[in-house]
């Protein structure tokens, strides 16, 4: 199965396409999107997005739920942005999994407050991945996509 993790930010989305039958990550990437006038950034996460998820046909979306914080305008710009990642799922008729970063933090590492350096390394000794991201939102779709493929996984 072959499983797309998104970690939409409003001046960064970080994307990474796991295979779970090969334990293979396809694309991990990092999109940069500040800088960007609000209709330039959203369109071009939706064409990035459109062009992924052809090239590599994922049957799942592991996306990160928010979390209310202080500064709310970056909130809002993060809902929009995970209004597109999921509208183009929805188009592809994939299926949406949503997780808190707590839950992907205590699936991978046992505690629901691990440090982004401590889910690298578990990322890095469960699949073999070689590289160091060098975003944390890069990291944290790895996560996401990691996480869902264990709980898909545990229910076959």
């Amino acid at each position: 199965m072959v499983i797309v993790g998104v970690d939409p930010g409003s001046t960064r989305t970080g994307v990474a396409v796991f295979d779970s039958s090969k334990r293979k990550w396809l694309h991990v990437q990092s999109i940069e999107l500040s800088g960007l006038e609000e209709a330039v950034r959203l369109v071009a996460l939706e064409d990035y997005l459109r062009v992924l998820f052809e090239v590599f046909q994922p049957e799942d979306l592991a996306v990160e739920r928010l979390v209310w914080g202080r500064n709310h305008n970056n909130l809002l710009q993060i809902a929009e942005c995970r209004g597109v990642v999921k509208a183009v799922a929805y188009r592809k008729g994939m299926k949406i999994y949503e997780y808190y970063p707590t839950q992907v933090k205590a699936a991978l590492s046992g505690y629901g407050q691990e440090s982004k350096s401590g889910l690298l390394r578990f990322i890095q000794a469960e699949t073999k991945f070689d590289l160091y991201p060098l975003f944390d939102d890069t990291s944290d779709a790895m996560a996401l996509a990691l996480v869902h493929s264990m709980v898909v996984n545990a229910l076959c």
